[in-house]
C-alpha cells in the first residue's frame, strides 16, 4: 500500500510508521550472533544471550606521552583523538594524531576548574567536557559539564597552545533527582552517585552513573544542551557487576559502547555492547558482554573513543600497586585500538532531527547527517527538535516498506512536501 500526504500536516503527538504487512508481532531475540536467536521474531525483547567472548585490544602506543599520564576520557572529532587528565590535572584537553601518535595540541579551557573531569564527548559541532566525578565522598553540589565550538580551537602548528577565552564555554549544570536532599557525605567509594561515562545523542546528554555500592550503572538523561541548570532524570539500569567507567556511541547507528572494571580481585575489564535498543532505553535491545584482560594487562582502563562504527580506541592511565613487599604491579599509560565488527550485526542507520528548521538543511541533523532521498528497511529517522523548534519537511520525501519515522512526543513535525509512505 502506498500513502502519499500532500497537504500541510502538522503534527505534535509521538507517531511510529512501521510499514510492514500485518500480521500479529512475535517478540524475542533478533540477534543472530546470540545464542538463543528466534528467526520468527520481529520484535526484539532484550532477551539475547551470548557465549563467553574474552578479547584482548591490541596495544597501539606503549606508553602515551607522559603529559597524559592519568588520562580519563577519549574522543575522535576532526580527524583526530582527543583526551585529557583525571581530578586535579590541567583544565585542558589534549589534540593527538592517530597515525603518528604525538600530542600535537594543548587546549586550556579558560576560567575552569579541572575538580574530576572524567568523560569527553561530541555533537559534530561542539565538545562536552563533564567534570562529574563524584567518587570521593558521593556529597557535590557543582556536578557540571562543560561545552565548547571544535571551531573555536585554532589550527595546532601555529598554535601548539591555546586558551579558549571562558566566554566562549557554556555550563551545563545539574543534579540528581533521585539524590536525597540534603545530600549526605559518604566514605570514598561508597556512593551510588559516580560517573564516568557520557554521550549525546538526540540532542541529549546521556549519563551512565558508576555505581560502587551494587555494581551496576544507571542510565540518566538531561534534556538540553544548552547552558543552564538541569535535573538529570534516571530512566534505566544495568547490572553490569563492574564499575562503568568510560561511553561512546556509534555516529548514525543504533550501536553504544560502555567500559568498565572490577575494583577488586584481579581487576577484571569489560565491554558491553549495547544495539537494537527502542524508545528512549539503551538497555532494552541486545546487551554483549565482552571480557577484556585484568589490570596486570589494561592497566586502569577509563577512556574509549569510537573512530569508525565498530573500530576505536581505549587507553589506560598509569596503574601503580604494590602486591606484597618488595612485589609492584605496573601499567605503563597506554593506547589501545579495538574491533567489534564481529560482535555485533548489521548496525542499521539511524538518522535524527536536533535543529529548528527545514529538512534539507543539514545543521538540523545529528552530526549534520541528511537521510538519503529515500529511507530504506531497517533504517529510522527520529524527529526530536530543540525545545520549541520544529522540522519542516519541505521536500519530496519517501518512507519505504519496513523503514520507521518517528516524531518525538510533542514535538513539531511539519509536512509541507509530499511525504510518500510505501
Amino acid at each position: 500500500m502506498k500513502i502519499i500526504l500532500r497537504v500541510t500536516l502538522f503534527v505534535s503527538l509521538l507517531l511510529l510508521f512501521i510499514n510492514k504487512p500485518s500480521f500479529a508481532q512475535v517478540a524475542g531475540c533478533t540477534d543472530p550472533l546470540s545464542n538463543n536467536f528466534n528467526p520468527l521474531a520481529t520484535v526484539n525483547d532484550g532477551s539475547c544471550t551470548y557465549l563467553v567472548t574474552n578479547y584482548t585490544p591490541p596495544i597501539k602506543v606503549d606508553p602515551i606521552s607522559i603529559t597524559l599520564v592519568e588520562n580519563s576520557g577519549l574522543q575522535m572529532a576532526g580527524n583526530y583523538l582527543w583526551s585529557f587528565n583525571d581530578g586535579g590535572g590541567a583544565a585542558a584537553i589534549y589534540r593527538i594524531d592517530t597515525i603518528t601518535n604525538a600530542v600535537l595540541q594543548k587546549v586550556s579551557l579558560g576560567g575552569t576548574v579541572n575538580i574530576d573531569w572524567e568523560d569527553i564527548a561530541f555533537d559534530g559541532t561542539n565538545f562536552y567536557v563533564g567534570d562529574f566525578g563524584n567518587n570521593y565522598n558521593g556529597a557535590r553540589t557543582d556536578l557540571k559539564i562543560y561545552k565548547f565550538p571544535l571551531a573555536a580551537i585554532p589550527d595546532y602548528i601555529n598554535n601548539p597552545e591555546v586558551t579558549i577565552p571562558f566566554g566562549q564555554i557554556e555550563i551545563i549544570n545539574f543534579s540528581y533527582s533521585d539524590q536525597a536532599q540534603p545530600i549526605l557525605p559518604t566514605s570514598a567509594n561508597h556512593t551510588k552517585f559516580d560517573c564516568e561515562a557520557m554521550i549525546i545523542d538526540g540532542g541529549k546528554i546521556h549519563l551512565f552513573t558508576k555505581n560502587w555500592i551494587d555494581l551496576n550503572t544507571t542510565h540518566y538523561e538531561i534534556n538540553s544542551l544548552t547552558a543552564g541548570t538541569y535535573i538529570a532524570i534516571p530512566l534505566e539500569t544495568l547490572a553490569t557487576n563492574y564499575l562503568v567507567t568510560a561511553a561512546d556511541k556509534a555516529v548514525g547507528k543504533k550501536l553504544i559502547i560502555l567500559m568498565g572494571y572490577k575494583n577488586s580481585g584481579a581487576g577484571s575489564h569489560y565491554l558491553h555492547l549495547l544495539t537494537d535498543y527502542s524508545g528512549a532505553g539503551y538497555f532494552n535491545g541486545n546487551k554483549r558482554q565482552i571480557d577484556l584482560p585484568d589490570v596486570t594487562v589494561m592497566g586502569q582502563a577509563e577512556g574509549i573513543g569510537l573512530r569508525t562504527d565498530t573500530y576505536g580506541y581505549i587507553s589506560n592511565e598509569k596503574f601503580s600497586r604494590t602486591i606484597f613487599p618488595g612485589v609492584d604491579i605496573v601499567v605503563n599509560q597506554k593506547l589501545r585500538s579495538f574491533d567489534v565488527t564481529s560482535f555485533v550485526a548489521a548496525l542499521k542507520p539511524v538518522y535524527t532531527f536536533t535543529g529548528n528548521g527545514n529538512w534539507d538543511d543539514a545543521n538540523n541533523w545529528d552530526h549534520h547527517i541528511l537521510p538519503p532521498v529515500s529511507v530504506t528497511d531497517g533504517s529510522e529517522i527520529i524527529i526530536y527538535p530543540v525545545q520549541n523548534g520544529q522540522c519542516i519537511l519541505n521536500i519530496p520525501y519517501t518512507v519505504t516498506r519496513g523503514a520507521k519515522l518517528t516524531v518525538g512526543a510533542a514535538k513539531n513535525f511539519i509536512v509541507k512536501g509530499y511525504l510518500t509512505l510505501n
